[in-house]
């Protein structure tokens, strides 16, 4: 249920991740001993009704109950009230039947207009002393380890006494969460007897991480904090659902967005054709309008991600100066404060002696639909800081690097394809971008995954110049892209003077692949259509002719013994070196 819900993130925010397990080799990966703190995403922790009293209830997550009969009453309206709009757009009885369901569980999760909860809720585990892994296992609780994968991945390195799962009240805003963050760390260290702590916080947990390290990572109690597709400036999508902005969710985008959600290589493309887009657009913003805004406005987490030009749009329109007084306090202090100095924050933090690593992910459009460079659900400036041209486009020839963080002029700091410039982000040295993949795909990526566990666990990865296997930007390789390529003696994305053959390597778990073209300006390839690419398998394909300072490539490839479906198309960018 969580990983549908997720498919509905952009209506109702929530965002979901999608984990795959492998092993990278054990002589690479050295523990350092410290414990490490890890950061869920949004909506993400559990919730606890009335915890330690008769009344205690699981009301959200793992450990929650369902009231079933309401649920099952909800149905008959819903269903009565979708035919009912198809037919005559009549979408009273269709929105009472959803505000009849969500009410189930966000009632009971309302905030007052203070931001403060309004009833008796907590996250579980909520101590330190009771969220090791652990603990949580020996406890016969081990369906509150979240995002069991991953946490399975690093467990092969650091014993399991010594991971603690934080659970933010994704209802507050960051303020809050990183305070208490502070105080969760300081109860880790006195349990374990260790100096600091190493940090790996996905999503939203990465803007709760960034935020602590903005006001408490001088106190130096983290050595290495990794902030993975980190919601550090909020997300658009979130203006575009109150009315700054476009809400059009795109369904060729969702369709194969469900590739990675599902973790299959099926050919999913059909259903971008077949969904009734625009039905379905104006169907989510009459829900969210209606069933999930009022209690969306007095939830911190929203507001918080808002970027600071929307905030400060969006608080006159919907927040009270005296009923919401203590809310905006707190939320300017975000924004005009921790957010408009973040890259500031984080390096003070750095001179403490944390090592500060982002993964951001690119090359999509983002989901509302509007042509910003994204990963479905976080801008890619939001999670990184950088500059971004608008998607779909490429900054002119004679653009140059912003460099207003990065200020040495023999850094190159723009994407191969001339899309990003982190010269400007929030840690330029220490930001990699991966094009391609979606808000979530990190663990269905065999490039990903083993880089993960070295910047969390190890001192290996100093900068984004200090190992070529892992340059600043690189292509997603998951098995759902198939396809991945770069020139033979040169680092992804690039190509010189000697560069004669593009490696293509094939991604898929399943399938075997035939090159059936690959086309490029100033680039001429000599493509075999009957060589067949096994899976995990690569070639070498001759070129020549290489000319200009920048070669756009598309490679159609088609499956072996697919016959129905039609090829599918990578298109990877280079750059003369």
């Amino acid at each position: 249920m969580k990983k549908l819900v997720s498919i509905l993130l952009c209506a109702a925010l929530l965002f979901g991740t999608v984990a795959i397990s492998t092993h990278a080799s054990e002589d690479e990966i050295k523990w350092d001993g410290d414990p490490v703190v890890f950061l869920q995403g949004f909506t993400g922790s559990p919730f606890v009704l009335d915890r330690g009293l008769e009344t205690e209830v699981g009301i959200w997550g793992a450990g929650a109950e369902f009231d079933v009969g309401r649920i099952v009453a909800a149905v008959p309206p819903i269903l009565i009230g979708l035919v009912s709009y198809i037919l005559g757009g009549d979408s009273d009885l269709l929105i009472s039947g959803i505000d009849y369901l969500v009410s189930v569980k966000l009632g009971q999760m309302a905030c007052n207009p203070d931001g403060t909860s309004k009833y008796n809720v907590t996250p579980y585990p909520y101590y330190a002393e009771e969220a090791s892994i652990a603990t949580l296992k020996a406890n016969g609780e081990a369906d509150f380890v979240p995002e069991q994968e991953i946490n399975g991945y690093i467990a092969e390195y650091v014993p399991e006494e010594y991971i603690y799962i934080f659970n933010t009240d994704w209802r507050l805003g960051q303020i809050d969460n990183s305070e208490r963050l502070a105080e969760f760390i300081d109860d880790v260290l006195e349990i374990t007897g260790k100096d600091k702590v190493d940090i790996y916080a996905l999503s939203h947990g990465g803007q709760t991480a960034a935020t602590y390290l903005y006001y408490y990572g001088t106190e130096g109690k983290v050595d290495n904090a990794l902030l993975d597709v980190p919601a550090i400036g909020g997300t658009s999508i979130v203006k575009g659902l109150l009315g700054l902005g476009a809400a059009n969710f795109d369904m060729d985008e969702i369709s194969r967005f469900a590739n990675v959600l599902l973790r299959t290589e099926a050919d999913l493309r059909w259903l971008g054709k077949i969904l009734p887009g625009e039905f379905l657009n104006e169907l989510l913003k009459i829900a969210f309008v209606e069933c999930f805004q009022p209690y969306a406005m007095t939830f911190g987490s929203v507001w918080d991600f808002m970027d600071i030009e929307s905030y400060t749009q969006l608080k006159e329109m919907y927040l009270n100066p005296l009923t919401n007084a203590k809310m905006i306090e707190k939320h300017d202090k975000m924004h005009y404060d921790c957010m408009a100095n973040m890259s500031k924050g984080l390096k003070a933090a750095e001179e403490a002696g944390a090592n500060i690593y982002i993964l951001s992910n690119c090359g999509t459009r983002l989901g509302s639909g509007e042509a910003i460079d994204a990963d479905f659900v976080i801008d890619t400036t939001c999670s990184s800081g950088a500059y971004t041209a608008e998607f779909g486009t490429q900054f002119p020839a004679d653009y140059k690097q912003k460099n207003t963080t990065c200020t040495d002029p023999t850094h190159n700091h723009i994407s191969p394809d001339r899309t990003i410039d982190a010269s400007c982000a929030y840690l330029p040295e220490k930001t990699w971008f991966i094009k391609g993949q979606y808000h979530g795909m990190i663990y269905w990526d065999s490039y990903t995954r083993p880089l993960i566990v070295k910047m969390l666990l190890t001192d290996d990865i100093v900068d984004v110049h200090s190992d070529p296997d892992y340059p600043q930007f690189e292509l997603g390789q998951n098995p759902v892209d198939a396809v991945y390529a770069k020139f033979t003696n040169e680092t992804s994305g690039f190509y010189n003077s000697e560069s004669d053959s593009l490696l293509v390597r094939n991604l898929s778990e399943k399938y075997s692949i035939r090159i059936k073209s690959i086309e490029a300006e100033g680039c001429e390839f000599t493509v075999d259509s009957s060589a067949v690419i096994a899976p995990g398998e690569e070639t070498e394909i001759p070129c020549t002719k290489l000319t200009g300072s920048n070669i756009k490539v598309e490679i159609t490839y088609a499956r072996k013994g697919e016959f129905l479906t039609s090829p599918f198309t990578r298109t990877v960018y280079f750059c003369a070196k």
